[in-house]
Parts: structure tokens; C-alpha cells; sequence
């Protein structure tokens, strides 16, 4: 007993070493499970806003063609880890006998397994919450998963029959004519002389056919599926097959010479980069010269003119939600001011200014685009804004910047990204179900600034930011004449013209989701990108990102053109029509999430509580080490947040002082009805069960507040929550103004004015 013990604990070490060593070598299939086990964990924790979107899937069709991605994607797992565990004895000299070879290959078929049930049980939540489609969901998930299993049994039919073939030998003679006979674990001699070159006594080592074969299958259903519209997560998984099958033969050959996959990958891309056609970009044009009197004060001076209300809408950005909240709030709002007055007050035909930043950006270009309809139903810009974009996205990235990645020599059309792919989906989305007079897709800044110029449709910015440079960039349909230190206008800046769908995308440019790009000058808005030549005004070298990066609330673009337009009506030089000045205006700003911490907001005054009560948490050195980081992310959102409430208050102030009253209304979402929330809808549940009932979509994932989707896609129970959530229009307390209240005083106070 006592020897056993000493034998355990000398074998100890060996053992420990040498299974870190094979984890090591099995990097890149264990990466692979790791991300199949984590994704769905991560879309229902920490992940929800941008990956739980993934799992929403429509049918049973779309849940049979996830499935198969998934069951590939494992299949690609099982099938690279086998054959590494197989050779690894033969070409890196670790030893692992075959009853411990065995055991291994079940320790990944069952770790597979589990991490594809995970993916099962979260793609059926996230779905209805009805049982019986949640159930339906699962067995079509199980079934693409069974297929794909079959596609496994068809790799080892081939590798077992393969032999046999004529091919096989002239692969065999390829092998050994590019060095593969002198690298151990590739070709075995069938016969004792090892020195010849023929094939007849050569043959691959166990598994590299199995891999090979499947490789081809995972190949085949990628060119199959990817043929038309897929799914979020059919693409996703495509992908992750496909880079666990080249990563892994990158790193079976090279691990032997001691050289790490990451400077092979960081070598590779950095001399892609070197091709022109690697980079992103977007399409600009040559634009007619600006009218002189196309300007922010023309506009205001208009309006006045004719006794209309001046409002200026400024919307936050957040993705989708953001631009399906801010599209609900404009259209029942609109509404309500309707039924309310007797069809006096238009909220629409008021609005002389959109400011978006991101998500808003993109409901600003929707609603926008309503007033081509020859009656505008502006609940349209909702329903547009709401459809979902993300499974194009995702197949963008799948087809066009995959291989733009990885042979950027190949790619024709350089315009043609997963950014374009996106453009064209929202253009679909309206043009296709609402065929308005004017194309969403033919849309550019100068046609929509000359329909502002006329009163026909509000102005927009398109804020976005400058990678190189930091400074925000306004992409304006009627841009202000002087820019403050650090900001700057798109048609000052480039001296060209861009697509409204094209605007709103560099203003919604999401981390990875969507790519930074930069210009490239076409002679006409439809010609194919495929020679680089950079906008008359230069700059063609700076890559646009999102606006949320220098400010999320849009209020800094809406006050600097309302500003500019004050100051030349004001001024009798800058305002030779004599336009009247607007003595008061109304700013909504409108926020797709929850109301933050303000302390001038009177609505929270209730809810402080007594200082020091705050939870006592424990930090150790992880805590400290990140804190740094984690300082410098809460400062940017916290500082944006600040700066535009004093930028808007100093604004107000000034002008007060000519007696022209800035009204400013804040707009929030928020789960407000307790039964919509999650722990709620568990609570009935459990009580269902308690009854004796079967509770209906168990398994379902409810709406959480603070989660709210950033990704291109909503689900139907999102979308019925910003179809209805009204914070603060009536909800009026003593302490907590009601803001319907305010906005309504507005427009009474404009009609009573004579």
C-alpha cells in the first residue's frame, strides 16, 4: 500500500506535466469547446444585450439549420482533438497509450455534448414563451444535430474507403513532393524502406483523413447555407467550425518548431494589411455646392415665419433599442398631441432638427423617411426599426470580410462589407414593405437637406467620431457654418456626398458588429467600388466609428445647431429677411434606457436613501489590478453624461437672457410594469406549479431592465415593451413633473401666440 502511495506521488508530476503539455498542443480545439459551452452562458449573464438576440430563433426551420451548424461545429472539435490526440506520441514525443488515449476522445465527445444541450436548452428559452413551441424549437435543434452527427459517420466512411481510391495515392505523392515524408506525424511507411519516394509505400497517419473529410463536409454545408439568409448563430458557428479546422493544422505543424499561433496569425494579418483591399470603406461622391441659404437659421427663421413650433429631437444611441424606442416614442407621441388638441398640434411637421447618435441615428433616418409617403404613417418607422438586421450582419461577416481577411487580393468590390450588407437591410426593410415614393436607398444628404431647407422634413445629424483623430464628426443634411474646436462637419471635412442609410451606419458603428471605414470617391452614387481615390477635400485616410464614443446623447450636436441658428437670426447682418426670432423651443431628449443617477432630476429625489448604508463588498488584488481600467470606463460614460447636461444648461441660460426659453423634456425607457419583469413571471410559475397547472414557457427568458439588446435584433416580447412603456407621460407627481404635461404646455403656448 504504502509502495502504491509512493508510486502515485512520484507519477504525480509526470502526469500533471504532461497533461498540461497536451492541453497545450489541444489549445485550439479546447478554445473552440470553450466558446461553444460559453456562448449561451454568456447570452443569458453579462453577454445578454448583444449575444442573447443570437438564440431568438424564428421556426423550426431555422432551429433544424442551427442545429446542423452546431453539430458540425462539434464535429470539428472531436474530429481536430482526436487526431492531436493520436499523434501527439509521434510528432512532440508525448507519450499516451491507447487505453488513455480512449478515455480522452470520451472526455471530449461528453464535454461536446454538454456544451450542445446548453446551446438546446437557451435557444428554447429565449424563444415564445409558450411550451410546446419552446419544445418544437429543441427537437428541430436535435434533429439539425443528428444530420450533422451523420455527416460525421460519412468522414469516417470516406477515411476507411478512401485508401482504396486512385486519388488517395496522387495525394500521397503530393504529400511526399512538399516535405511531408520528412515530418513526423503526417506519412508512415507501409514497408521498411523509408527512403523511397513511392507511394505505394506510404500512407497518411490515422486521422488526418477523418479531419480531411470532414474539412470537406464542414466546406460544402458552408457554400450550401450560406447561400441564402441564415441565421445569427448558423453563421457564427460556420465560422468557428471552420477556424478550429485551420487553426488546428496551423498549429499541429508548427508547434513542433516551438513557433506560437499568435505571431504566425499577427505575421499573416500584417502583411494583408500591406493590400489597399484589406482596409473598409465606405462610398462618397461628388456633391453640388451648397445653397447659400441652406443653413440652421433659415430653417429656425421659416418656421417662425409661419408660425410653427420649433422642436428639436436629440436621441441617444444603444443599438437597436435604441432606434425601435426613439422611432415608438416620436410616432405615439405624435399621436396623442393629435387626439388631444382635435388634429391641431403636429408633432411631426414641428420637428426641425433630428440629432441621433448610433441607434438614434438609425430611428432619426427611419422616421425621417416616413414623410415621402404621400399620407406618412409614422408607426412605419417602427416597424422598421424594430425588424431585425442581425442575421444579414452576421452572414456579411461569414462571406464578404472573412475572406477580405484572409485574401484581401481577391476582393472585387471593396465597398461590399458586412457595413454595406447592414445599409442595404434597413433600405430593404422600408423600401420593400412600405414603398414610400422616394427609395430609402437613393436617399442622400443633399436631396434630405433641401427637403429641410423647404419644411418638408426635418433636418438630421448623423453624429459620428474620427478614429484617428478623436474629434466628433457631424454628418448634417443642413450643416452649421461654424464648428467648435474639435468637432467638424462631414461636407466641410470630405467635400463630398454620402447616402442617408450610408450616414446612419457610420454613426452606428458597433465594436466588430459593424467596421470602422474610410472614404473612396465614385463619379456616381451607384458605381461599384473597385479603385481607390480619396474625396477632393483629402482626408481620405480617417476611419469613422461610432458618435457614442465622444458623446451618447446627441444633445451636443442639437444644441450647437440650434445655437447657430439663434446667432444669426439675432444678428441683423446674418439675417437680412428679417425672419422673426422663436421665443421658445423644445428639446426632447430621448434616452432608450434607464433613467441614470442625476441629481437635479426631481423624479429621484424619493428614491435616495440615507448615506452611508451602502453594502460592504470585498476587494482584493484582481480588484485593484482592473480598478484602473474599470475607472477609466465609468469616467467616459459619467463625463459624457455631465458634459452635455451643463453644455445644455449654460446653453438655456444664455439665451434666457434674450428672452428665448429652451424647454427641455428627457424621455426614458423603462420596465415600469412589475409583471413584465423577470422575477416576476418566475414568481407565477412557481405559483402555476403550485396549483397543479403546467406553467407556461418555463424555460422562458423575460424582460430584465438594465439588459436591454444592442445587437440588430429584437425579440417580440422587446418589442411589445417599446410599443407600450410610457415613463413619466403619466405618472405626475408633486416631486416628479409629468413630461406629456410639459410637452403638451408647449404647444398650447405656441397656438395661443399670435
Amino acid at each position: 500500500m504504502i509502495e502504491r502511495i509512493k508510486n502515485a506521488l512520484a507519477e504525480g508530476p509526470r502526469a500533471t506535466a504532461s497533461t498540461v503539455h497536451y492541453l497545450y498542443l489541444a489549445r485550439i480545439p479546447f478554445l473552440g469547446w470553450v466558446t461553444l459551452f460559453a456562448l449561451p452562458l454568456l447570452a443569458i449573464t453579462i453577454g445578454r444585450p448583444l449575444v442573447l438576440a443570437a438564440y431568438d430563433l424564428a421556426s423550426s426551420g431555422e432551429a433544424f439549420f442551427v442545429g446542423i451548424a452546431f453539430g458540425l461545429a462539434g464535429g470539428s472539435i472531436y474530429f481536430t482533438a482526436h487526431v492531436i490526440t493520436n499523434l501527439c506520441s509521434n510528432r512532440f514525443r508525448l507519450e499516451i497509450n491507447r487505453i488513455v488515449q480512449s478515455r480522452i476522445d470520451k472526455v471530449w465527445a461528453s464535454a461536446i455534448l454538454l456544451a450542445l444541450l446548453i446551446n438546446i436548452l437557451v435557444g428554447a428559452s429565449t424563444s415564445k414563451p409558450v411550451l410546446s413551441y419552446s419544445g418544437g424549437i429543441a427537437a428541430a435543434m436535435v434533429a439539425g444535430m443528428l444530420v450533422a452527427f451523420a455527416g460525421t459517420f460519412a468522414a469516417e466512411a470516406i477515411s476507411s474507403s478512401f485508401p482504396k481510391n486512385p486519388v488517395y495515392r496522387n495525394l500521397v505523392w503530393f504529400g511526399i513532393k512538399i516535405g511531408l515524408r520528412k515530418q513526423k506525424g503526417y506519412l508512415r511507411a507501409v514497408s521498411a524502406d523509408v527512403e523511397t519516394n513511392d507511394p505505394a509505400n506510404w500512407k497518411f497517419e490515422e486521422g488526418h483523413v477523418r479531419a480531411a473529410s470532414y474539412t470537406f463536409i464542414v466546406v460544402v454545408a458552408y457554400c450550401i447555407i450560406t447561400a441564402k439568409q441564415i441565421a445569427p448563430l448558423v453563421a457564427l458557428m460556420l465560422l468557428l467550425s471552420l477556424w478550429v479546422l485551420v487553426l488546428a493544422g496551423v498549429t499541429f505543424f508548427w508547434d513542433r518548431y516551438r513557433l506560437p499561433l499568435l505571431v504566425i496569425l499577427v505575421t499573416y494579418f500584417w502583411l494583408a494589411g500591406f493590400s489597399i483591399k484589406a482596409d473598409h470603406y465606405y462610398r462618397v461622391w461628388t456633391r453640388p455646392s451648397l445653397h447659400p441659404e441652406l443653413t440652421p437659421g433659415e430653417i429656425v427663421g421659416r418656421a417662425a415665419q409661419q408660425h410653427r413650433p420649433v422642436v428639436v429631437v436629440a436621441a441617444a444611441g444603444g443599438g437597436i433599442q435604441s432606434a425601435a424606442w426613439t422611432t415608438s416614442v416620436l410616432d405615439q407621441l405624435g399621436k396623442r398631441l393629435k387626439a388631444d388638441s382635435g388634429g391641431e398640434y403636429d408633432l411631426p411637421h414641428s420637428i426641425r432638427l433630428f440629432s441621433g447618435v448610433s441607434g438614434g441615428s438609425v430611428g432619426g433616418m427611419f422616421y425621417a423617411e416616413c414623410f415621402n409617403e404621400s399620407e406618412p404613417d409614422f408607426s412605419h418607422s417602427f416597424q422598421a426599426a424594430s425588424s431585425s438586421a442581425l442575421g444579414p450582419t452576421i452572414r456579411g461577416l461569414l462571406r464578404q470580410d472573412l475572406w477580405r481577411a484572409l485574401m484581401p487580393f481577391l476582393v472585387t468590390d471593396i465597398c461590399n462589407d458586412r457595413g454595406r450588407v447592414l445599409e442595404r437591410q434597413w433600405c430593404k426593410s422600408f423600401d420593400n414593405k412600405f414603398k414610400p415614393n422616394a427609395k430609402l436607398a437613393d436617399a442622400t444628404l443633399s436631396a434630405w437637406g433641401a427637403d429641410a431647407g423647404s419644411l418638408k422634413r426635418p433636418a438630421l445629424i448623423f453624429n459620428s467620431t474620427i478614429v484617428e483623430t478623436g474629434q466628433r464628426l457631424a454628418i448634417s443634411t443642413v450643416p452649421i457654418r461654424h464648428a467648435l474646436i474639435g468637432e467638424t462637419e462631414f461636407t466641410g471635412q470630405y467635400c463630398a456626398e454620402i447616402a442617408v442609410s450610408t450616414a446612419a451606419r457610420l454613426s452606428a458603428t458597433f465594436p466588430l458588429v459593424t467596421p470602422t471605414g474610410r472614404p473612396i470617391m465614385l463619379n456616381t452614387s451607384t458605381s461599384a467600388c473597385r479603385a481607390v481615390s480619396s474625396p477632393p477635400c483629402g482626408a481620405g485616410d480617417q476611419h469613422l466609428a461610432d458618435g457614442g464614443y465622444y458623446e451618447n446623447s446627441g444633445l451636443v450636436g442639437a444644441i450647437e445647431w440650434i445655437d447657430d441658428a439663434l446667432t444669426d437670426l439675432t444678428n441683423p447682418a446674418k439675417n437680412p429677411k428679417r425672419y422673426p426670432v422663436p421665443r421658445d423651443i423644445l428639446l426632447l431628449a430621448i434616452d432608450a434606457f434607464e433613467r441614470p443617477t442625476d441629481p437635479e432630476d426631481p423624479c429621484q429625489l424619493s428614491q435616495t436613501g440615507p448615506a452611508g448604508q451602502s453594502d460592504e463588498v470585498a476587494h482584493g488584488v484582481i480588484y485593484n489590478l482592473a480598478s484602473p481600467l474599470h475607472a477609466v470606463m465609468n469616467v467616459r460614460g459619467a463625463g459624457q453624461r455631465s458634459f452635455a447636461r451643463r453644455l445644455l444648461r449654460m446653453f438655456q441660460a444664455r439665451w434666457a437672457l434674450q428672452h428665448i426659453n429652451i424647454r427641455d423634456v428627457k424621455i426614458f425607457f423603462e420596465v415600469e410594469d412589475p409583471a413584465n419583469r423577470e422575477e416576476h413571471v418566475q414568481a407565477g410559475q412557481k405559483r402555476q406549479a403550485l396549483a397543479g397547472k403546467k406553467p407556461a414557457g418555463r424555460f422562458y427568458i423575460g424582460v430584465d431592465p438594465g439588459k436591454e439588446p444592442l445587437s440588430w435584433h429584437l425579440r417580440p416580447s422587446e418589442i411589445d415593451e417599446l410599443k407600450k412603456q410610457w415613463v413619466g407621460f403619466n405618472a405626475a407627481s408633486e416631486n416628479c413633473p409629468d413630461n406629456y404635461g410639459a410637452i403638451l404646455d408647449f404647444f398650447k403656448a405656441e397656438s395661443a401666440e399670435p
